[in-house]
């Protein structure tokens, strides 16, 4: 008899005419390692990888929010209820004007920001065209706090005659022991022309001073708080308070029946001025770093949603033309924001001599 061939074209064969395949890699692993223990050894190199990914990005910096002292949980209150682009962030305290943390990525956000256009001789500096560029010097404004002048609605709007004498026409009502109150008085009373401001050191001193005496103000108002001063808006007879809109706001948490007939306009201002400026405090933020991160996030912080959530938070309203106020005393104020020609501010009692 002949001898029988082999299977497989002269291949070894696994005894039912088929050839055994191997790993491409088999001849690298151990010649013990059965495939469970290779899918064992699969699985803790990728738990590895990962936790080694993980480490890198929670080493990775964060970007750093260094937020006025006073402004910080009012911030992460903002933060917790938007959908920034960045979730991976830091809210640090900003003391006085301490410079943005060298090494870190992020925003300054501050109401003080950046210096106005000072007026020579006064408390003043004035940020001109600020509603159409909505940014000064490398900051750009989120929200402000207008100062209005308050009334019932019912009451007709206040001439610039109020200044000069009481008595039919109304009476005028001073927080007299804030002196933010005094030095907006006494700014409006010494604005000669629109953006000028008379000056002189004991001018402004001395208008300060006098300003109860020499003006319809009720009596003591020179000791009168802020919370002192809303009740009387609403005896009898006509009366306005020039109040920041913030303290509008404030009112109407404890007084909500009363807070629901005001009405607020700008100050009177003299005939023939040809621009009208606003007097209002702002919230500002500025960009440190050139990281995609940050490009992201400031763009987000300039849309009107964001600010108009901003502005609900700090009850101001919202730099953006289109955000939504709150209310009519704050869509008011809006649209005097949005028609002022200049934005002008104290200094907060330094005077620029």
């Amino acid at each position: 008899m002949g001898k029988k061939r082999r299977p497989g074209n002269g291949a070894k064969g696994n005894g039912n005419g088929k050839r055994r395949k191997t790993l491409p890699f088999a001849g690298l692993l151990p010649k013990n390692l059965s495939r469970g223990n290779l899918g064992r050894a699969v699985a803790i190199g990728c738990a590895v990888l990962g936790l080694v990914g993980l480490a890198l990005f929670l080493a990775r910096p964060r970007m750093l929010w260094y937020v006025d002292e006073d402004l910080t949980a009012a911030w992460n209150r903002f933060l917790r209820d938007s959908d920034a682009p960045v979730s991976r962030f830091e809210v640090r305290a900003r003391v006085g004007d301490s410079p943005f943390p060298e090494g870190r990525f992020g925003f300054t956000v501050s109401t003080s920001g950046p210096r106005g256009d000072p007026v020579p001789g006064t408390p003043i500096a004035i940020y001109p065209n600020l509603n159409r560029d909505r940014s000064f010097r490398g900051w750009q404004v989120l929200a402000l706090d207008p100062w209005m002048v308050f009334r019932r609605h019912y009451v007709p709007e206040p001439g610039r005659a109020i200044l000069n004498s009481a008595g039919d026409r109304g009476s005028l009502l001073l927080a007299g022991n804030d002196p933010r109150a005094v030095r907006a008085w006494t700014s409006q009373l010494l604005q000669e022309s629109p953006g000028v401001f008379r000056p002189g050191e004991d001018l402004w001193r001395e208008t300060g001073e006098n300003l109860v005496r020499d003006y319809p103000f009720q009596s003591g108002a020179s000791s009168f708080a802020w919370i002192q001063t809303w009740p009387l808006l609403f005896r009898d007879g006509d009366s306005f308070l020039y109040a920041p809109l913030s303290q509008a706001r404030a009112f109407a948490h404890t007084a909500r029946h009363s807070a629901g007939i005001l009405d607020a306009t700008t100050f009177p201002e003299p005939p023939g001025w040809n621009s009208f400026g606003l007097q209002a405090e702002m919230l500002w933020a500025r960009t440190h770093g050139n990281e995609r991160r940050v490009a992201e996030t400031e763009r987000w912080l300039g849309t009107a949603a964001t600010q108009t959530l901003i502005a609900d938070e700090f009850e101001w309203i919202p730099a953006h033309p289109s955000g939504t106020p709150f209310n009519t005393i704050s869509w008011r104020s809006q649209m005097a924001w949005l028609r002022s020609s200049y934005v002008w501010r104290g200094m907060e009692g330094v005077y620029a001599y």
